[in-house]
């Protein structure tokens, strides 16, 4: 049974608020959530409405349950290879309605800290229900209409669902409704080679699912390194899913219970059958209902238009995370909801959007990647330097057993780190890293000052940056007089 939020703390119907409150949050994922909290902290009066669940797509049908489903899928992979590493392999028979469960505890969880129970101990009040903008200082919220001095839009996104011919005949899955399955679907169509659809395509199939992704694009993960990206490829043919790129879905078709997707590809056309389908196109910004018109808020394509500080066309109103069409990641629109909260209650403005955003794709092997690619530098007209370590320099993925990965840097020709990913182990823990040393304007070589733990996959990260220092010591005039210097202490 899914968690549902309690009314306890929230206004009853027609109890309208004494005065205005200094900020209006409409939404309550991670983006709202991080912002009701700094606001609270500053002392302010702060309202949190949420049309359906706090904690949003981050805890219901985003981050937690795809992670908590992953990590049993991994579980299941590793005792069904378990004869790579010397013992006994078993077969493995998933319960899919078990692994849900699973997966609902891991929910229960994180939600226990972002009731509207606890939100209220902590001083901010919690209002459920659909928020509509009666006008630029007014929201209505099923019928009670509150004020505010300042609001902050953080209602993020929802899945997109094109107009397929026969796609909306019958039933299809989204992130917001594949957690709900309780039976493994014996053979699962994805639509859609990007993150969310590689990470679910990767679980499913371990659990025990024939996969098949039909991506429309000429790789999967586009947003990615090229390398990156036929690493991870290589890794899921291996494992026995279908991976049909520069695939075009044209007509979904039902006969009992087989979905039936025609297309076109290279060769010719493309037919796939199978018993569920999951529609992993990417992401729309959700401002349907909000009536931001009647705000004098102005949408774009992207969402909500807003200015390098997150300010929106109306001075006292700003957006933040995905609706506003940036970084489509929890930890950015985390982030950018603080920035946007500092700027509407404190004198002096922030800027709200950042260049460089680190963030991961956690398939197995685990994907990360922090500043330019290499293909967006040259896009860029960089003058760069690439350079790359590959797995059998990674000590801890010898031992694990990682043979197919590589850590790859971009750099200026002074050494200054401008881009780099990761794929391997961890990848996610050590892009971190990467981007304090982007942000700070560091180069690969500085990393070798700071002596990292052995045998860790970090420790490849000061192999690497050793090897840049060494380099930058041993090459140019600068070279030629170490050296010089070197043979006459001999």
């Amino acid at each position: 049974m899914a968690l549902r939020p309690s009314a306890f703390c929230c206004r009853l119907p027609g109890e309208v608020p004494l005065r205005p409150f200094d900020l209006v949050i409409i939404g309550a994922g991670s983006a709202g959530l991080a912002a009701a909290r700094f606001a609270r902290a500053l002392g302010v009066r702060v309202a949190l409405v949420e049309a359906d669940r706090i904690g949003g797509d981050c805890t219901w049908t985003g981050c937690v349950p795809s992670k908590a489903l992953l990590h049993a899928a991994q579980v299941a992979h590793h005792r069904r290879h378990a004869d790579a590493v010397g013992l006994p392999a078993r077969p493995v028979t998933a319960d899919l309605a078990a692994v849900m469960a699973r997966v609902q505890a891991a929910q229960a969880r994180v939600y226990a800290l972002e009731t509207p129970e606890h939100l209220r101990d902590e001083g901010v009040e919690v209002f459920l229900g659909a928020g509509r903008f009666r006008d630029a200082r007014t929201l209505d919220i099923n019928g009670q209409a509150i004020v505010g001095k300042r609001f902050l839009i953080c209602t993020g996104a929802s899945p997109t669902v094109p107009a397929l011919p026969g796609l909306h005949d019958g039933p299809y899955l989204t992130n917001r409704t594949v957690f709900g399955l309780q039976r493994l679907p014996e053979r699962l169509l994805v639509l859609g080679g990007g993150p969310v659809g590689v990470e679910l395509a990767q679980a499913f199939a371990r659990l025990g699912s024939a996969v098949t992704i039909l991506q429309r694009n000429v790789r999967l993960l586009p947003a990615t390194d090229g390398e990156a990206s036929a690493v991870l490829e290589r890794a899921l043919r291996a494992e026995g899913l279908t991976v049909q790129t520069t695939a075009t879905a044209e007509r979904v078709e039902r006969t009992g219970t087989v979905i039936r997707v025609t297309g076109a590809g290279p060769a010719g056309p493309v037919v796939v059958e199978g018993d569920a389908l999951l529609v992993a196109l990417g992401r729309t910004p959700s401002v349907e209902g909000l009536d931001l018109a009647a705000a004098g808020v102005r949408v774009g394509a992207r969402g909500i238009v807003v200015d390098d500080h997150l300010r929106t066309s109306q001075p006292h109103i700003y957006a933040a995370g995905d609706v506003a069409g940036s970084f489509q990641f929890t930890h950015y629109a985390g982030w950018q909801a603080v920035i946007a909260a500092r700027n509407a209650l404190l004198p002096g403005s922030s800027r709200g959007r950042r260049p460089s955003v680190p963030w991961a794709i956690f398939t197995d092997p685990e994907i990360a990647q922090v500043g330019l690619t290499e293909a967006e530098a040259r896009q860029q007209r960089e003058t760069i330097t690439v350079k790359r370590l590959p797995a059998e320099r990674n000590d801890r993925a010898q031992t694990s057993g990682q043979q197919d990965g590589l850590m790859k840097f971009i750099l200026r020709p002074n050494g200054t780190l401008i881009g780099a990913t990761i794929v391997g182990g961890a990848a996610g823990e050590l892009v971190n890293e990467l981007a304090i040393a982007i942000d700070h304007g560091l180069k690969l070589a500085d990393l070798a000052r700071t002596i990292h733990v052995y045998p860790t996959y970090g420790f490849a990260l000061q192999v690497a940056a050793a090897d840049a220092w060494t380099e930058a010591l041993t090459t140019g005039w600068q070279g030629w007089l170490i050296k010089t210097l070197a043979r006459l202490t001999r």
